[in-house]
């Protein structure tokens, strides 16, 4: 739900990190999303650790596998070597070869030994990581959940989804880069240990071409990272184009903008692309440069290796295994090099995850608070200030007290605070100064869960989920049972539309009830309001986006689900609340006029001056006359283009527009 009527968050700086301020002074620091940041985040890396905790049997399986995997690769170039100086050598030289067959059957079980190692490696880091990020995707969806308003006026839609999707997926391929850093590591340890034992003096011409491959890979970096930034941007920009399209798709084709906005999309599009032939580009240039340094590599052994087999300095044996070696030592420095990326990358992804985790809700129960008894309906705001940001005042003093199964209408210019005042009531906000009290308890001593269970809000923006007519009326409260849905749909006025769909309250809803008109959306929206049965019922602009006809409708229906409830009732058209018990005018967050429709016309300040400005000085006149016969006075008035009188507050002419 979006509140509105003052204080806006601030938004995200895609050049930098950017700390907002929103409700309560608070402030959340949010990194920007270009950056790639350290390859190896200690925190965040501990972090890691306790999801991973849960699953320390295959973590330990995974890690063997890869001991055994290892082993095996170094073992393969060993056994060639055993073969040929054990076997091969000495059977070209007397005619024989009688332990071939050992040694074919040892390397089939290495082979056997390399495959299975491999293959558990692979289920063993599948397991962890997707255990893990399923425990992070479930954790995550609670605490959004749990965080305030103030947090998503702050926080654009498209940021969390991206934290929420590509973040946490960016983190399996953290899991899958650690094991193979790790067997990479323990490959080249072992295969350099090998050489070094087998002839230390080939060993080094090996080694040779690395200080070379270091300085080039190092080059490469450089290019690399602004490659991969890159791509970042593109896409973030072009996610952004995408879904501002989508979202907007009616604007832009009432404007007839498509043609405009196709030709934008494609050049951010085009960027996108560029920037992955780009990055292609680089990456494609690794490998054959590690090819050429394996092959330089392998000639400098063999020119060298085979003078000194020729000059019986060294066996046969060793050289075949150095060449085999080569390939396996230079295969795993290539995948470190590449792996650094792909770890800053996923070390970022951990940090904006556990940023967003690490966000606190503002508003939170007491320790120990009691549950809000049944409430009667006594609502009194009490010197009430509120400001989204310091400092910067939407609701000042407000003083106002609803009786029981009152029915109070809150009407006034934009940004006179409607919707902030609604919402105190309900608590996603805490007021800054005074209190809020219900049947006299102050509703930041309650806990909210089971204060809001006791109310309903009806907005202007009705929301349906993707499931049956039911199913979405009973969407806060599943123990309803058929004959409560039924009452509460017949009560709205719903119930014999309903019986008109394909399968009446089991028909499917498609997304966002997209297969109803609007009207019929919110009358399904005000059965799911009063469902339960709830004592306070809040409508925000409930009518505002519905035709005469269905209007007509709802308010026959408010009269019968209005009736005994205590009642606030935010209204774009002065002529639905004319039959409210009180009508509360609120202009800049303050109470400026209080009274039943004929009282506040009969005033002549802000009230009469915005019905004016809906019906008309005459409508004014007709208004009154019809009521106690006031005279012409009233309707030779001045048309709305002087100052209203008010009671306190700034002079000046509101705007016509009632709504927040």
């Amino acid at each position: 739900m979006m509140m509105h009527g003052g204080g806006g968050g601030m938004g995200f700086n895609v050049q930098g990190s950017q700390e907002r301020t929103g409700g309560a002074g608070s402030a959340v620091k949010v990194s920007d999303d270009e950056i790639l940041g350290k390859a190896y985040d200690h925190s965040i890396t501990m972090r890691l650790a306790r999801y991973v905790l849960p699953f320390k049997k295959w973590v330990l399986v995974t890690l063997v596998a890869v001991l055994l995997y290892t082993g095996a690769t170094v073992a393969f170039p060993l056994l060639v070597k055993w073969a040929i100086d054990s076997y091969i050598k000495p059977g070209l030289i007397t005619g024989q070869g009688s332990g071939l067959t050992k040694v074919a059957l040892i390397f089939l079980a290495v082979a056997l030994v390399h495959y299975g190692s491999n293959f558990v490696q692979a289920v063993g880091i599948s397991k962890v990581g997707q255990g893990v990020l399923y425990t992070l995707r479930t954790q995550m969806f609670n605490h959004l959940q749990t965080l305030s308003l103030s947090f998503y006026r702050r926080t654009e839609v498209g940021r969390i989804m991206s934290r929420m999707q590509n973040d946490i997926l960016q983190l399996q391929e953290t899991f899958e880069i650690m094991v193979m850093t790790l067997a990479d590591i323990l490959s080249l340890g072992g295969i350099v240990i090998m050489m070094v034992i087998l002839d230390w003096k080939l060993a080094l011409v090996t080694f040779s071409v690395i200080p070379v491959l270091f300085f080039l890979m190092a080059y490469w970096q450089r290019f690399a990272r602004r490659s991969f930034l890159r791509i970042r941007r593109a896409i973030a920009l072009v996610n952004g184009a995408l879904q501002e399209n989508i979202a907007g798709v009616r604007v832009v084709q009432s404007l007839n903008r498509q043609e405009r906005n196709l030709e934008h999309f494609d050049a951010l599009n085009g960027e996108h692309r560029d920037a992955n032939i780009n990055a292609t580009l680089f990456a494609g240039g690794v490998q054959p440069l590690v090819e050429l340094l394996t092959g330089i590599s392998t000639a400098l052994v063999i020119v060298i290796g085979g003078w000194w087999v020729v000059t019986g300095s060294l066996q046969v044996g060793v050289l075949v295994a150095f060449v085999l070696f080569i390939q396996r030592f230079f295969d795993p420095i290539r995948n470190l090099t590449m792996q650094y990326t792909q770890l800053q990358r996923s070390m970022a992804s951990g940090v904006r995850i556990f940023e967003l985790l690490d966000v606190q809700p503002e508003v939170t129960d007491k320790p120990g608070a009691p549950a809000m008894p049944a409430i009667k309906g006594h609502i009194k705001f009490d010197n009430v200030d509120f400001a989204y940001k310091p400092g910067v005042l939407v609701v000042q003093g407000m003083n106002i007290e609803v009786q029981p199964g009152e029915t109070v209408a809150l009407v006034g210019p934009t940004g006179a605070g409607k919707t902030t005042t609604v919402a105190l009531v309900s608590r996603f906000y805490d007021v800054t100064s005074g209190r809020i009290t219900i049947d006299g308890h102050d509703v930041r001593d309650v806990t909210r869960q089971s204060l809001v269970g006791q109310m309903s809000m009806v907005l202007q923006e009705p929301f349906l989920i993707s499931a049956t007519v039911s199913e979405n009326i009973r969407y806060s409260h599943i123990e309803a049972t058929d004959e409560q849905v039924l009452e509460a749909a017949t009560a709205v006025g719903a119930h014999d539309f309903i019986m008109r769909l394909e399968h009446g309250y089991d028909t499917l809803l498609r997304e966002r009830g997209s297969n109803l008109s609007i009207g019929q959306r919110q009358l399904i929206s005000f059965a799911r309001a009063i469902v339960a049965d709830p004592r306070i019922l809040i409508l925000d602009e409930a009518t505002a986006n519905v035709d005469t006809h269905t209007e007509m409708q709802i308010q026959e229906a408010l009269k019968r689900i209005l009736k005994g409830r205590t009642s606030l009732v935010i209204a774009h058209r002065l002529s639905t609340i004319r039959n409210a018990h009180r009508i509360v005018v609120l202009d800049h967050g303050r109470v400026m006029e209080q009274g039943n429709h004929l009282e506040l016309l009969r005033l002549g300040g802000l009230y009469a001056h915005l019905y004016s400005m809906n019906y008309g000085d005459e409508g004014v006149a007709a208004e009154l006359s019809t009521h106690n016969g006031a005279t012409a006075t009233v309707a030779a008035k001045p048309k709305p283009s002087r100052r209203p009188r008010r009671n306190g507050g700034s002079a000046g002419v509101p705007s016509p527009a009632v709504g927040d």
